[in-house]
């Protein structure tokens, strides 16, 4: 995340929590408990956000199970429960077969050397960074877990939490997350390959296996070039000699005894994917540690509604509405909506209505936490219309977007489907917006 004046530095634990709270209030799910009068009289914004969000995790009974699973959602827990799965599924993976007879050429393991040669060239092919898409998009594995992870657990209401949370942490600390499963990743493929190792002397513990090759379209020759080509390594550090072509020949139809070759592929396999996987798993670890620290924009509107609450600062609002002029019922419906949603007492003014039109929007003077426009959804939504609109109105102050149910008068399945076209609009363009229903 580049460096901005409105950072709040965190820690990966504190950053995770806050973020979490972020979310969930964004949401509307989460309530914002009054804890003014327990601050510590010297916290900073920095302390106040983290007292506040540790304060709505705490008295909100869902979110504190949720919380509980922060360390599967940023991937720093996965890692030690995935070992012993990967060191069994590696014995079972090991690829000797049954009636006493050890193929040289080895298949399996053979192809989890070429497997192992694939990462190891990806991982080195240079990459532009340019280029590079959001970390979101390249783990939509993740995301899909974070949306349903935890569900039972937390309660329907917070369903869309974990997702919204795993995307704003992949976000804000992509170098720690990618370091994080990175590391989980390394380690698990170092506990598969080490698994296949043990696997093998634990079936030759019981069984005399001997040594033979087969192949439907390998000769002796190309057989033989092929183990020296990938035994040689083994074959210098063990001091086991590979045979020659015509011994190779020769094991097409009399077996021998196994145990060297076992040696000097358990020796290639620790060369080739124990030990470099092991040192990826450090490096990834040591990327952690750099990053350990994450800074989160503290000039994000959700952030600022929760300082301004947590600080007992008044927010302040211009009410505008477009293209029709509500009644003072509707405008005092409004006024309790606008407390509600910003957790907090807002002073807003209301403005005279003006047509739906950027050229219309009268200027505003002094600062204001939110320009609301209030809008009638009988109009059609189309984005070559109300884009510039939004675009004037958010150049001029933080924009929120009001849709007045009440002020369509149509059936209520109409209206429900044109609020929906509205919102979809608005999350397009990531508008902040909510809806004003209609008094029963």
């Amino acid at each position: 995340m580049s460096r901005s004046d409105d950072a709040i530095e965190l820690s990966a634990h504190d950053a995770a929590e806050l973020l979490l709270v972020r979310e969930a209030v964004a949401a509307e799910v989460l309530a914002l408990p009054d804890i003014r009068h327990r601050l510590p009289a010297e916290a900073d914004a920095r302390g106040r956000l983290l007292f506040q969000a540790r304060a709505a995790l705490e008295q909100d009974s869902a979110m504190t199970r949720l919380a509980a699973q922060l360390p599967w959602l940023t991937g720093r827990r996965p890692g030690a429960w995935l070992l012993l799965p990967a060191l069994l599924a590696g014995a079972l993976f090991s690829g000797l077969t049954t009636g006493g007879r050890f193929n040289i050429l080895a298949p399996p393991l053979l192809g989890l050397l070429l497997w192992q040669l694939l990462i190891y060239a990806w991982l080195l092919w240079p990459r532009s960074r340019a280029d590079a898409r959001p970390l979101t998009r390249r783990l939509p594995a993740l995301l899909w877990f974070g949306r349903r992870f935890v569900r039972s657990g937390a309660g329907k209401r917070l369903a869309a939490v974990p997702g919204r949370f795993v995307a704003a942490f992949a976000d804000t600390a992509p170098a720690l997350l990618l370091g994080r499963l990175a590391a989980t990743l390394h380690a698990a493929a170092a506990a598969f390959a080490l698994g296949a190792i043990l696997g093998i002397y634990w079936d030759g513990l019981g069984v005399a296996y001997h040594a033979y090759w087969e192949s439907t379209f390998l000769g002796p020759d190309t057989v033989s070039t092929l183990i020296a080509l990938v035994l040689t390594p083994a074959s210098l550090i063990t001091g086991i000699a590979l045979p020659d072509a015509a011994e190779v020949a020769a094991m097409a139809s009399t077996a021998v005894p196994a145990a060297p070759w076992i040696h000097l592929w358990a020796t290639t396999l620790v060369l080739v994917a124990v030990l470099p996987r092991l040192a990826l798993t450090g490096l990834a670890m040591l990327q952690v540690r750099r990053h350990a620290i994450i800074e989160v924009d503290g000039n994000h509107p959700t952030l600022r509604r929760i300082l301004a609450h947590v600080s007992g600062t008044r927010l302040t609002a211009r009410i505008q509405p477009l293209g029709y002029r509500p009644d003072a019922a509707t405008l005092e419906r409004l006024r309790d909506r606008l407390d509600e949603h910003f957790h907090g007492q807002v002073q807003a003014e209301v403005a005279q209505a003006v047509a739906a039109d950027p050229d219309a929007l009268p200027p505003i003077d002094g600062e204001l936490t939110r320009l609301v426009l209030l809008m009638n959804p009988a109009q059609t939504p189309e984005l070559e219309i109300h884009g510039p609109l939004f675009s004037a109105a958010a150049r001029q102050a933080a924009l929120c977007v009001v849709l007045d149910a009440s002020a369509y008068r149509t059936s209520a399945e109409r209206r429900k489907s044109r609020i929906t076209a509205w919102q979809r609009l608005l999350d397009a363009q990531g508008i902040e917006h909510l809806e004003l229903k209609a008094p029963t």
